[in-house]
């Protein structure tokens, strides 16, 4: 089998690229403007109990993750305790953090093959709760950041609300409707099972294209019957409501401990940016890209500069230095956990 070589996509990189210094060369040209010295005094004087809530805030969204993530199991007849899922996540947040665009290093294939080394469930089976677990994700993601668009400018304009609405229901109807369309007409099986194919060979499991064909093929059959399911689909969605409502509450008391009490506007404006600045694959869990947009926005939407840095900072510190420190230890121990447990034929 000849070895594997990466296309690269020029145009595309260069894109990234510019995007990547256009962000930094923004926030660069606010802390231009003011004293690093503002930002260090703001959290030397932030409340260490509110620092600590938001902390526990952190922890908590992870737990409801489990929680959806158990419905997206429920569909496999799979049942994991709440305390693998739960060191399975932190894993997986781990993974996600250390590679270049978030949900790629951990989500899905990482948590697939924990899963599956853990719990004995085929591949497939695995990578369909997963994918059928983030159905409504950017569904909720966009309904909070138009929502804030709308609060924040929609009083001054009645078209401009309206564009924003309509802009946000053809968002929705594409993300509910286009996934299943996806899955049903088992649109790119063969490439799929190909990449697929390739990141198996990164943990030693490569496997023949018939095979891996054979397996997508299941995953695509259990995605779509996930998703034709509206009750659970519903269930799921609720589940990341809640834990949308945990990054808002989270930024909201990073603030507080500040002194600062930003408006819901800002709050569901700034919120969805970590996640969506994150997936653009430059750097490990989406350094620069993430702290450069959120501290731009946070400016531009009226909140003082050394206050966006301090927020953006010890939002940062706990959403990726404090879960990168403790999913690695969980990594560690899942690592030797999965070495001793004799491997099962799924």
């Amino acid at each position: 089998m000849d070895a594997y070589k990466p296309k690269i996509n020029l145009r595309r990189m260069v894109f990234l690229i510019v995007l990547a210094i256009t962000l930094m060369a923004v926030a660069g040209w606010f802390l231009a403007r003011e004293n690093f010295y503002q930002m260090f005094e703001a959290i030397k004087s932030a409340n260490g109990l509110l620092i600590a809530a938001a902390i526990a805030i952190n922890f908590l969204s992870v737990a409801a993750w489990a929680g959806r993530w158990q419905t997206a199991l429920s569909f496999i007849n799979c049942k994991v305790s709440f305390g693998t899922r739960y060191l399975i996540l932190y894993a997986t947040v781990f993974l996600n953090n250390i590679t270049p665009g978030v949900r790629v290093g951990g989500d899905p294939f990482g948590r697939a093959y924990m899963v599956h080394r853990l719990e004995n469930t085929s591949y497939s089976s695995g990578l369909a709760s997963i994918i059928g677990e983030f159905a409504l994700v950017p569904l909720i993601v966009v309904s909070f950041l138009m929502a804030g668009l709308v609060l924040q400018y929609g009083k001054e304009s009645f078209q401009l609300s309206f564009i924003l609405i309509a802009v946000w229901a053809l968002a929705a109807l594409g993300i509910i409707f286009l996934p299943r369309l996806f899955f049903k007409k088992r649109i790119a099986i063969k490439g799929v099972s190909s990449i697929t194919n390739r990141i198996l060979g990164w943990f030693g499991k490569r496997r023949n294209i018939r095979e891996a064909v054979k397996g997508i093929t299941a995953f695509y059959s259990s995605t779509y019957t996930m998703m034709d399911e509206r009750k659970k689909i519903l269930l799921m969605g609720g589940w990341s409501l809640f834990i949308g409502a945990f990054d808002v509450l989270q930024l909201y008391v990073i603030f507080m401990a500040l002194g600062y009490y930003p408006t819901l506007p800002v709050l569901l404006i700034a919120a969805p940016l970590p996640i969506i600045a994150g997936l653009i694959p430059l750097l490990p869990g989406g350094l620069i890209i993430v702290e450069g947009s959120l501290i731009s926005v946070l400016a531009f939407l009226g909140v003082p500069l050394p206050l966006a840095l301090a927020a953006t900072v010890i939002q940062r510190a706990i959403s990726f230095a404090l879960n990168t420190i403790v999913g690695a230890g969980v990594f560690s121990y899942l690592g030797v956990r999965m070495a001793a447990k004799p491997k099962v034929q799924s």
